[in-house]
């Protein structure tokens, strides 16, 4: 699978946003491993603390993540 390897913040959580999942189903998101945030580039856990917390809101946990070539997929559960 060939997936990019930078990103913005912003455009993940309006990926987020567009999820129409069932809550009781898990999914995975793409996280590149270079991101930025308004512009500047965004380190890894002020990243993943501003898209964690945009998903905890919608009812999901994290449940673990595969290494991938240009960043990791992550997988999310309902709680």
């Amino acid at each position: 699978m060939n997936r990019m390897s930078h990103s913005t913040i912003e455009e993940l959580l309006r990926q987020i946003d567009g999820l129409t999942t069932d809550p009781k189903q898990a999914f995975e998101l793409w996280i590149p491993q270079n991101l930025t945030w308004r512009g500047q580039p965004a380190r890894t856990d002020v990243a993943m603390a501003i898209i964690g917390d945009k998903i905890l809101g919608m009812g999901y946990k994290p449940d673990g993540f595969t290494e991938a070539e240009g960043g990791r997929i992550y997988r999310y559960k309902a709680f």
